[in-house]
């Protein structure tokens, strides 16, 4: 939306405008209005606006360049933001599929070898042992 208000607002500045050629080259179509509005966010270096006195001549495009590069900057922080908590989200997921992995293979091994353990003992008819067996085993 930026680059097409400023293709058609910057980009068709009369002829008598002393930043005629310097505006129809960085602004004269949308595609060149992104670029630049792209170099201005990755690096918000304004010296070749200003070496023109383009930002004096055009107040309006002062205050547009202000407002574009703070909320930019505050889009890029977000973004970075939601792309390293996304990333501990997914790091934690995986830790904790892991320890409950980690339970599991104990709990099974624990059970095999009770089973192993108890399958040891003397039992009577009733398939019961006395409790001085399974204390001895203990």
């Amino acid at each position: 939306i930026c680059g097409v208000t400023l293709a058609r607002t910057l980009g068709r500045p009369p002829i008598e405008d002393p930043n005629h050629a310097f505006l129809v080259e960085h602004f004269g179509d949308v595609f060149r209005s992104m670029l630049t509005l792209f170099q201005v966010v990755a690096c918000p270096d304004v010296t070749k606006f200003k070496e023109n006195n383009l930002l004096w001549h055009h107040l309006g495009f002062l205050f547009f360049l202000i407002v574009f590069i703070i909320f930019m900057s505050f889009g890029m922080i977000a973004l970075l933001t939601g792309i390293i908590s996304e990333s501990m989200f997914e790091k934690n997921e995986l830790r904790m599929e892991e320890a409950r992995m980690e339970k599991e293979t104990k709990r099974e091994r624990l059970s095999r070898e009770c089973g192993e353990l108890f399958g040891t003992l003397r039992t009577d008819a009733q398939g019961e042992a006395t409790r001085r067996d399974v204390e001895a085993i203990l």
